[in-house]
């Protein structure tokens, strides 16, 4: 058995009964740093022995995962926060193990934390139909990732790092920008309907922070105070 175990994207209580319970009982858990995951275990005074799984693991790591499987272990694969897959590279092992053993092997879902509806959940913003783009491209095709979330018909959703938070809100601002004034012989969109913006920094952790507004509202109160810029990002671009 595959376990995918959604574990806490900060605070260390947010975690299911059952993801405790499948953590202490498998056989081995994939980790994609032994050290973060460690100190969830230490925490819920769970030993199960941790083996590295992440993005840089070569055909041999995985193999060797694929062989503990075929001798009948149950493993657990987790992130360093959040559900595995998303926005990480948990879906290389789970694909696999699908390719290697088809449906004799059975992976199950174990559901737990994201940051992503965590923070649709706070938006204040209609949720029936939203677009997640994960991490935005450091340069390739960044320009277009970012024109196509201005013109989504629906809210998107992005995470971005610390290190270019204030980056990816001045690109967005400037596209803005931009394209309201490229409109010719057309009704532009009105600023707030492209910048109604949802910042949501340190999800679940001591110091969670929310901004909401306009983008160059929201760069000011980032840019004025260095602790603002520290931590995780998910950004929703409202409609």
């Amino acid at each position: 058995m595959l376990y995918i175990v959604g574990t806490p994207i900060g605070n260390l209580e947010d975690i299911s009964l059952r993801a405790l319970r499948i953590l202490g009982e498998v056989d081995f858990v994939l980790c994609e740093d032994t050290r973060v995951t460690k100190k969830l275990l230490d925490h819920y005074k769970i030993n199960t022995p941790t083996i590295s799984c992440h993005q840089h693991s070569d055909n041999n790591k995985i193999n060797h995962i694929l062989e503990l499987l075929e001798k009948g272990k149950d493993l657990a694969l987790v992130s360093d926060a959040g559900t595995p897959g998303i926005s990480d590279p948990g879906g290389k092992l789970v694909q696999a193990v699908i390719d290697k053993f088809g449906d004799d092997i059975k992976i199950e879902s174990v559901p737990g934390p994201s940051a992503t509806t965590a923070a649709l959940s706070i938006s204040g913003i209609p949720t029936d139909k939203f677009i997640f783009m994960g991490f935005p491209p450091h340069k390739k095709g960044r320009q277009t990732f970012l024109k196509k979330i201005i013109n989504s018909e629906f809210p998107v959703v992005v995470y971005e790092s610390k290190h270019r938070i204030i980056k990816f809100l001045e690109e967005l601002q400037k596209i803005v920008a931009d394209m309201a004034s490229e409109a010719q012989g057309q009704k532009p969109k009105t600023k707030k309907e492209l910048t109604s913006v949802i910042v949501c920094r340190e999800l679940s952790k001591m110091h969670e922070t929310i901004y909401r507004g306009e983008i160059d509202k929201i760069l000011e109160k980032i840019k004025n105070d260095k602790n603002d810029q520290r931590g995780e990002f998910v950004v929703i671009i409202g409609k």
